[in-house]
């Protein structure tokens, strides 16, 4: 278990990790929460995602954790990678449902809370590697990690024992693996995650990897095709930093994915959500959010 400091009792946190698909968010009271290194489930007692066109159920979400509380507006951290116009309808909500909400928008930089900005330019790096890394560094200190991403897109990013961010990989998530091949050939068919998770929980064994039909075919070559990328960047993080190594799986699509790893791996819920925790709770700096109500 780790426990970062509590927030001031009179403004809860508001973590909010925008991404391709969906808005996740966890609510923190000033009491704080005991955060486990790793989790399945997650780690904050209150917390949920909602896919962008529910930004209306979304601040409703926000305003049942914090109406009788009798506390100030939240402090509000929040990762987008989802574009601009996502990021000020949510500033906008915000700012119409509490009044003195502040506001912080987090971007990559060439350094924070210990750990250091491996890109050639790290303007460039996602801001949610960036914050996940924040946070699976703080989790799991003067340790090599490989942190697999399996939403939207797959990425698979290094850090260095030392608290180097070195860089990483990007693939197409699981779903657009699936999804290219039955829109860009006349017969395959499409088929989803569901369509994977449930031919697992049916099988005896998920080897061989080889399938007596088209549908197994392309949900065993989309996940085997990630795990190989996962297997073998494992491989490269062992070669190069030997001793301790930890691999961190987390996004919508890790209980997918999961099965298929063969190395040993633990689940985390979200390392964005942790990374914004601790970023605010360390007094980091955001960038002011334009919170203006509509």
């Amino acid at each position: 278990m780790i426990r970062l400091k509590a927030s001031a009792p009179e403004r809860p946190l508001l973590l909010i990790d925008a991404g391709n698909t969906r808005i996740k968010w966890a609510w923190i009271t000033g009491d704080g929460d005991a955060l486990p290194a790793a989790a399945d489930d997650t780690p904050w007692p209150h917390a949920g995602a909602r896919p962008h066109d529910q930004l209306a159920e979304l601040v409703e979400d926000w305003r049942d954790c914090h109406v009788g509380t009798g506390a100030a507006p939240p402090e509000v951290w929040i990762s987008t990678v989802a574009g601009p116009a996502l990021r000020d309808a949510l500033c906008a909500r915000i700012a119409r449902v509490f009044d003195g909400a502040r506001v912080r928008i987090v971007a990559s930089e060439a350094a924070a809370v210990g750990l250091r900005n491996g890109y050639r330019d790290p303007a460039q790096l996602g801001t949610d590697r960036w914050v996940g890394a924040v946070g699976a560094r703080h989790a799991w200190p003067d340790t090599a990690l490989l942190l697999v991403t399996a939403g939207t897109a797959t990425t698979l990013d290094i850090v260095a024992p030392d608290g180097l961010f070195a860089g990483g990989l990007i693939l197409p998530g699981l779903t657009l693996m699936m999804r290219a091949l039955s829109r860009n050939t006349a017969q395959l068919p499409e088929i989803d995650i569901g369509y994977l998770a449930a031919r697992d929980a049916q099988a005896q064994t998920i080897v061989p990897p080889w399938a007596d039909n088209t549908q197994d075919a392309i949900a065993l070559g989309c996940v085997t095709a990630q795990a190989g990328a996962i297997a073998q960047t494992w491989q490269a993080l062992q070669a190069r930093y030997p001793g301790a190594a930890r691999c961190v799986l987390s996004g919508g699509a890790r209980a997918a994915l999961g099965p298929h790893l063969r190395m040993p791996f633990q689940m985390h819920d979200n390392l964005v959500l942790l990374g914004l925790q601790v970023l605010a709770q360390a007094g980091h700096e955001g960038r002011p959010g334009v919170a203006t109500p509509t």
